[in-house]
């Protein structure tokens, strides 16, 4: 098939979609590809598998999952970022000299791997941990230190420990076994926290391998009465959406100046323009919240006096701190301008020792539209609030010479801003329930309307392809073997030369090519002109059910489909099963 106006086709290759950190890397990755209008970005994500025990279902299942990753060889990519983390280094030798040996002509990337033969982008995680301990140990003056820590199999992990080990030797702290506890660097790490902690309980701070193993951390805390950022200093790595969202609100490393997919699609495409680049360390720093309070900025007064513009957009970055990493369309409301509008307002009007009615009307409206057009997306509530407040602490202080009337509507304008920061934060919370239930309630109606086969003389496949809307999927193709592959292990081309074109979905409507058009080669499949525009960054899911692969999902990225595309194709498998 014909590639879609010639773009350029970006694969990118995970470990897993869920987590935390998946989700902003593609979004950081997406970003940077919209920035262009050449190119287009399939992801292509398998399953971390634990698992040993060859007859453990949860072993095979993965197996069976993690064949997707052929895609990423057979099919034609003008360029691969590759972040599969441990996997890299879970795989035999042979196995791992196989992986992507059939294209090594295509430009590649490895993110959060050591590959001496490749480009690669990892964190400085040096930076940050090294600014962390020096805080602890030189203001707190701590001396008890401790470690989550993750798999011997995770090259960072690994790193992580002997950093945070080197830095406290420096102060003379020693860090032995006893201090440091081995996870699966997930959420479910309550015993592993249990355990350190009953080894270590004068403990004055811990460090998190991630953000995830904290969640863990911060459960066992409760159990026993303690409080993060009070008790015990909490800080984890990767500074994931998730660090702000916690309670308390967890302190947490992570990139300072740019984000990791940002780098490696930045990277990719140097390569692909034959251009000649070495591999990057990203440096990091330590974002401070409730459960580790580390201020990187202050608010002079006299910086709000002068009304300095970089003053402003510092606070920007400092609050709003990942909107540096978004692409700003033409469409798009520029936040950081609308931020610098209105803010520069009140700052003049402290200077000045005036505001009036009208004016103070019209930058009630600027704060309204800041926070109508998503500002909260790129921020931490609570972070947010804190620094309000203190800049309004200031501000107050300096108020003395304000008239009465400038000094009412200046702090009735600070009101504004954290009043439009909760209400949109619950909204967004009340729109994540609604979308919740509507797509449990639509996976629902979709099975009873795909499996009801009394009296039922249409074709079962017909059917289910007929109930795809149901499922609430707004952009999405299907593609279908003519006959179900079945899996076999270590099997280098798996899957047949050619696959249908099953149906699509375009803006919630089902679309179905004529039989005599359906089919393609598997290797184009990413580059078939029906699939919808607003696919252009999609993600891929094997359709699968048992040993058998029926073919796969392709859906448009957007703010749920990691947590659901999987379930969603399962459930196909099944039925098609």
């Amino acid at each position: 098939m014909i590639s879609r106006n010639n773009k350029k086709k970006i694969g990118l290759v995970l470990e897993n979609i869920w987590t935390d950190f998946a989700e902003e890397f593609i979004q950081n990755v997406v970003s940077g590809i919209r920035q262009r209008k050449d190119l287009e970005l399939t992801v292509i994500s398998g399953k971390y598998d634990g698992y040993k025990d060859n007859i453990h279902s949860q072993h095979y299942h993965r197996l069976v999952y993690n064949s997707i990753y052929q895609l990423s060889e057979e099919c034609s990519f003008d360029g691969l970022i590759v972040c599969l983390g441990s996997m890299a280094k879970t795989k035999d030798e042979d196995e791992n000299r196989r992986i992507f040996s059939h294209i090594r002509n295509v430009p590649m990337v490895f993110a959060v791997t050591e590959n001496e033969d490749q480009v690669s982008v990892n964190y400085d995680n040096e930076s940050g941990i090294r600014e962390a301990v020096e805080c602890l140990v030189n203001v707190h003056g701590f001396t008890k230190f401790c470690m989550m820590g993750g798999r011997d199999d995770n090259v960072d992990s690994r790193k992580r420990r002997r950093i945070y080990t080197v830095c406290l030797n420096e102060y003379g702290i020693g860090f032995t076994d006893d201090n440091y506890q081995v996870t699966d660097m997930s959420l479910y790490c309550q015993e592993e926290a249990e355990e350190l902690l009953d080894r270590n309980p004068e403990v004055q701070a811990i460090f998190c391998v991630n953000d995830a193993v904290a969640m863990g951390l911060f459960a066992a805390m409760k159990k026993r009465g303690l409080e993060p950022g009070k008790d015990i200093y909490v800080f984890g790595f990767d500074n994931t959406k998730m660090a702000g969202h916690m309670i308390p609100t967890l302190s947490s490393i992570g990139a300072d100046e740019t984000t990791m997919g940002r780098k490696s699609l930045e990277l990719l495409l140097a390569l692909m323009n034959g251009e000649q680049v070495g591999s990057v360390r990203i440096p990091t720093r330590l974002y401070g919240r409730e459960s580790f309070p580390y201020e990187m900025y202050d608010y002079s007064r006299q910086e709000m006096l002068n009304v300095e513009e970089a003053f402003i957009y510092r606070m920007f970055d400092d609050c709003f701190y990942r909107y540096r990493y978004e692409h700003v369309g033409r469409e798009s409301v520029n936040l950081k301008r609308l931020f610098y509008e209105f803010t520069s307002r009140i700052l003049n009007a402290l200077k000045n020792r005036y505001m009036g009615r009208e004016e103070f009307q019209e930058t009630c409206e600027l704060i309204d539209i800041f926070f109508e057009n998503g500002a909260m997306e790129y921020t931490d509530a609570g972070k947010l609030l804190q620094s309000v407040a203190k800049l309004q602490a200031s501000m107050n202080v300096t108020q003395t010479a304000v008239n009465a009337v400038a000094n009412m509507f200046i702090n009735r304008l600070f009101t504004r801003i954290k009043d439009d920061a909760i209400t949109a934060q619950a909204k967004a919370m009340v729109h994540e329930r609604e979308m919740l239930f509507v797509s449990r309630r639509s996976l629902q109606d979709f099975m009873i309307e795909t499996t009801d086969y009394q009296g039922d003389s249409m074709d079962k496949e017909e059917k289910m392809v007929s109930r795809l809307p149901l499922l609430g999927l707004q952009n999405a193709v299907l593609f279908l073997f003519s006959e179900p592959v079945r899996f076999q292990k270590n099997e280098k081309h798996l899957f047949p030369e050619t696959i249908r074109f099953r149906c699509g979905i375009k803006d919630g409507e089902l679309f179905v090519l004529p039989k005599e058009r359906q089919e393609g080669l598997t290797r184009d499949m990413f580059r078939r002109g029906e699939i919808p525009p607003k696919c252009n960054e999609n993600v891929v899911f094997p359709v699968s059910c048992k040993d058998k692969i029926y073919g796969f999902l392709v859906s448009e990225i957007n703010s749920d489909i990691s947590s659901t595309g999987e379930f969603i194709s399962e459930q196909i498998g099944r039925i098609l099963e």
